[in-house]
């Protein structure tokens, strides 16, 4: 019956019952055979989880796992990625990393991932996105310009850039194209935060205000200035310079550092005060400065004159306060590495300068508060002072008429003074220390080098950290000169390592000297065998200043 392979029946030699079940077997052994299962055959299997991703805005990457006993395909839309788009059959569980970009869009994005097995079975993932809308703030140097033009409005409007007050800085933008500085100011409330990124200055200017800010009312943090200041010409009035404001009123800043340089030069010789500063020219009615630094060089000249102006230059702040301030000016964690040159002519009145700020002045002059802090900051950029001024210089901080409290401060660089014939004070840390004042000047050191040039002709005040000045409630204590500290002056006057010239039973306790002192060419190395009570605060430190028992010498 079997021929080819195939079922064959003879119809004449079977009768109608016989045909009947021999169909019927040849049915049931074709139902049998293709029922029989394939003990070799797998159920397929796949898993894919979630089914649905929602993907922010902004872009991100975001995973999704798929499990197959077969292998398996994925295919995306154009504007996705995914980290796998094949793998082969397995019984593990792989993870697929999809990102999607920015959707700049207008309109929701939507769109599938699809795996497909090698069977055809498949599975969608569905992916939406909402599209990106830029959140309030400075992009580009017309938002700044912008923001100029609110800022100039009797009533400004900051709700274009602003968010609850406070205004951030989303790229790296040069504005030194612009002419709209200085800005009218910042106001109270508001806050700029830089996020880092940087501002590129180029302001050149001989108005009485000039900087970024004609007036800083608010808080400025986390921002970087770059560029250039200049002020050159016949200067009319009193003029502040600083290249985020000319003034600060009540303002904050926190990490802020810049690097633009201040350059001052004054052509005409009327009585007028030029106050410049890194940041700020002149702040009043308290100020607070937290880890803000200066990387810049600033100049300062000025012609030959007798008009008895003041002249104040700060590597951050030019100088704080008056004789009716009664705010707060606090200074905490800031350095200054930038160097300062200072040419000044003007012979009529002091000339003060300080790596950090040179003048600070306050009507509060004692009490348990003090309205001047200065914690934790240090310098060692390089000062110069040429010219026939007279003039006050801290390698930190310059001449201090507040109550005060400076502590944990240290200068490395080098103060040097041109010949001259007016008197000239220095010292390490700070300069002069107005007699009616109250203050601590705790745990400071001075590492670096004070020098003179020979032939000048007037009182050379010099002390490793306090020049001269203080008064009977004024104390130093635990403060340090190291051995690398150098310290020279000419003749007259007098030099000590922490002091040279106190008054009113200053007290300095706790205190240990090292290095070299110079008096017109007479070098004393100084050391355990010759350290004398005398080093501490020279020979003309004052008949009433008490150097403690408690002093002696650093090793």
């Amino acid at each position: 019956m079997r021929s080819n392979d195939r079922l064959t029946i003879n119809f004449d030699d079977m009768k109608l019952s016989d045909l009947f079940l021999t169909l019927s077997l040849a049915v049931s052994a074709v139902i049998c055979v293709s029922c029989a299962p394939d003990r070799n055959a797998v159920e397929e299997s796949l898993t894919v989880s979630p089914l649905e991703i929602s993907v922010i805005p902004e872009g991100e990457t975001q995973k999704f796992t798929v499990k197959s006993n077969c292998s398996w395909t994925a295919a995306c839309e154009p504007w996705m990625t995914l980290s796998s788009y094949s793998e082969p059959a397995s019984e593990a569980t792989v993870t697929v990393a999809l990102t999607v970009g920015k959707n700049s869009d207008a309109a929701p994005c939507t769109g599938k991932v699809i795996i497909t097995l090698s069977t055809g079975t498949s599975r969608t993932i569905t992916v939406t996105q909402e599209p990106f809308t830029a959140p309030k703030g400075i992009y580009n140097a017309t938002d700044i310009a912008d923001m100029a033009i609110a800022l100039a409005a009797e009533e400004p409007d900051l709700s274009k850039w602003a968010d609850n007050g406070k205004i951030l800085l989303y790229a790296d933008v040069d504005v030194s194209s612009l002419e709209c500085f200085p800005i009218q100011q910042l106001p109270s409330g508001v806050e700029i935060d830089g996020q880092g990124h940087s501002l590129t200055l180029a302001i050149s200017s001989s108005e009485p205000k000039v900087g970024m800010f004609k007036m800083l009312k608010g808080s400025v943090r986390n921002l970087n200035l770059l560029g250039t200041v200049s002020v050159t010409g016949e200067l009319k009035s009193e003029t502040h310079i600083g290249a985020l404001a000319a003034d600060a009123h009540g303002a904050m800043l926190e990490n802020v550092n810049n690097h633009v340089a201040v350059t001052v030069d004054v052509t005409n010789a009327a009585k007028v005060c030029v106050i410049p500063g890194g940041l700020i020219g002149k702040a009043a009615n308290g100020l607070t400065m937290t880890g803000c630094t200066n990387n810049a060089d600033h100049s300062f000249t000025s012609v030959e004159a007798a008009s008895g102006a003041y002249h104040m230059i700060g590597g951050l702040v030019g100088a704080y306060g008056s004789d009716s301030d009664e705010g707060v000016c606090t200074i905490k964690e800031c350095s200054n590495l930038g160097n300062i040159i200072c040419k000044c002519g003007d012979k009529g009145n002091w000339n003060y300068a300080g790596g950090i700020i040179s003048n600070t002045q306050s009507s509060v002059q004692s009490g348990d508060a003090a309205s001047y802090v200065m914690e934790d900051c240090t310098a060692s950029g390089d000062i110069t002072l040429d010219g026939p001024a007279k003039t006050r210089v801290g390698g930190v901080t310059g001449r201090v008429n507040a109550c005060n409290r400076i502590t944990g401060c240290s200068y490395s660089g080098t103060i040097s003074f041109n010949a001259a014939a007016l008197e000239r004070n220095a010292g390490g840390i700070g300069s002069f220390q107005e007699k009616t004042c109250q203050g601590l000047v705790k745990d400071c050191v001075f590492s670096g080098k004070i020098v003179s040039a020979q032939g000048h002709e007037g009182k050379y005040f010099t002390g490793g950290i306090i020049s001269s000045g203080c008064a009977a409630s004024t104390v130093i204590d635990g403060c340090l000169t190291t051995g690398e500290s150098y310290i020279s002056n000419w003749k007259f006057g007098n030099i000590g390592m922490i002091i040279a010239q106190g008054g009113n039973a200053l007290v300095v306790k706790n205190c240990r000297i090292a290095g070299t002192l110079n008096r017109a060419g007479e070098e004393i190395v100084l050391s355990a065998s010759n350290y004398s009570p005398l080093y501490v605060g020279g020979t003309e430190a004052g008949s009433k200043t008490v150097v403690d028992p408690s002093c002696g010498f650093y090793q």
